[in-house]
């Protein structure tokens, strides 16, 4: 059996990685949201949001040292 080594390096293309993962999926969960409320949220507020959403989120996915499947994506990028 292979030992799985964990690797704890937060370098800078890591972190931007998890930044547009997460950017993207708030974007896609507007999206929807915005589909279904028949286009009356204003799109550049929902990319703002998306981008400070995804801030917040990375800073609480790096200052929680944990693994999850999101470090699995950026593991394949």
């Amino acid at each position: 059996m292979q030992k799985h080594v964990k690797k704890n390096s937060l370098s800078l293309k890591r972190i931007l990685l998890l930044l547009i993962i997460y950017i993207l999926v708030f974007i896609t969960i507007f999206s929807f949201l915005d589909y279904y409320a028949y286009y009356m949220i204003n799109v550049y507020l929902l990319i703002l949001l998306s981008i400070i959403l995804g801030v917040i989120s990375t800073y609480v996915h790096i200052k929680a040292k944990g693994r999850s499947r999101v470090d699995d994506i950026v593991d394949k990028l």
